[in-house]
This record gives structure tokens, C-alpha cells and sequence, in this order.
């Protein structure tokens, strides 16, 4: 055993973490009114916290990880996130807005260990997956407001969620999903509608 070997493991440990906890403190240094979970991973370029726009009174559970890149190799799709008051990660989801937007409104929750992709590897023949360009065919998110998006669920790039949509637990979403209405499955499909409120009469 080499102790050299262990020293050096513990030093980059210990800069990894003073890392995230530098990136988190200036995120919620500029968002006052947010809560966000020390377990919570805030992963951005140092020069790209202006891609993040937060409202107030958000919420960020325990164990997220929240990755912004305005700009990466793989893709000319430029990444960013904003989340809209009083809206909520809880314990677990990963929001990955890199070559693509990821806009999740106002009073919306994503629930327990969902995902987020904002953009994903193209598939090319005899190539490494891993390598390959990012698709710019299909890129973002965007999620409405008052929106319930359930635990376990997908959400995958170039897809839209209309205001006060539900989207049941375990889904994944493959296709836009229009306001008012409940989806669930994998991929999902449509439920039912949600009846609206009559409109108050006139007096």
C-alpha cells in the first residue's frame, strides 16, 4: 500500500467537495429565498451561474443534482435553467440542462427520483455512443405551471408540459403533454382531462 497513493485520493476528495460547496453557496447566495438541501449537488461551469434563474421560495430536496452548461462540446445548443416560484425538487431529481433550456414554472413539484434531460447523444453506426454529438433535433423542457410531475418519472429532450398537467408516477414522457390533462406510463399517454372551474359570474 502506498500512502502517497491514499493522500492523494483524500486531497482531490476533499477539492471535489469544497468545489460543490463553493457552487452551491453562490447559487443560494444569489436566490436568498431558496432552500436547498446540503445533499443537494449543484453542478455548473464557474462562469455560467447566469444560466440559472430561480425564483422565490424554491424548494431543492435532498440528493438532487442539478447540472447547468451553457456551453458544451458535444452540441451548439446552448444550456440553461429556471425554475419559477414556490416550485420544488424533492429528495433525489436530476435536472440535466446542457445543450438544451430546462424551464419548470410556478408552483410545480417534480417528485422523488424523477429526471430531466434537456438534450441527448445522437446515435451513429460504429461510433462510441458515449462520444457522439448531442441531437439538436429535439432539445429542452419546458414544464408549466402548477404542474405535478410524479416519482420515478422521465422526461425526455424537446418535450412540453401545459399548465396544471399531472404526470403519474413511473412515466416516461415521450410526447408534448397539453394543459389540463393527466398522463401516465411508459411511454405516457393520456388519462384523462381535468374539468376546469366554471367561471365566476359577473355581478
Amino acid at each position: 500500500m502506498n500512502p502517497l497513493v491514499h493522500l492523494l485520493i483524500a486531497v482531490r476528495q476533499l477539492r471535489a467537495r469544497a468545489a460543490r460547496r463553493l457552487l452551491a453557496h453562490r447559487v443560494m447566495y444569489r436566490n436568498p429565498t431558496l432552500s436547498s438541501d446540503p445533499t443537494a449537488v449543484w453542478d455548473y461551469g464557474f462562469s455560467d451561474i447566469d444560466a440559472i434563474a430561480i425564483g422565490r421560495n424554491v424548494r431543492v430536496g435532498p440528493f438532487c443534482e442539478v447540472i447547468v452548461y451553457h456551453r458544451v462540446k458535444h452540441s451548439s445548443v446552448l444550456g440553461r435553467f429556471s425554475i419559477g416560484d414556490n416550485s420544488v425538487l424533492t429528495m433525489g431529481v436530476s435536472v440535466r440542462a446542457a445543450g438544451g433550456e430546462i424551464h419548470i414554472g410556478s408552483n410545480t413539484a417534480i417528485a422523488a427520483n424523477s429526471v430531466l434531460i434537456a438534450a441527448n447523444h445522437a446515435v451513429h453506426p460504429n461510433r462510441t455512443y458515449l462520444h457522439n454529438p448531442w441531437d439538436e433535433t429535439r432539445v429542452g423542457i419546458t414544464i408549466g405551471n402548477n404542474v405535478w410531475v410524479g416519482a420515478g418519472c422521465v422526461i425526455m429532450p424537446g418535450i412540453s408540459i401545459g399548465d396544471n398537467a399531472v404526470i403519474g408516477a413511473g412515466s416516461v414522457v415521450t410526447k408534448n403533454v397539453p394543459p389540463n390533462e393527466i398522463w401516465a406510463g411508459s411511454p405516457a399517454k393520456l388519462i384523462r382531462s381535468i374539468p376546469r372551474e366554471p367561471e365566476p359570474a359577473e355581478s
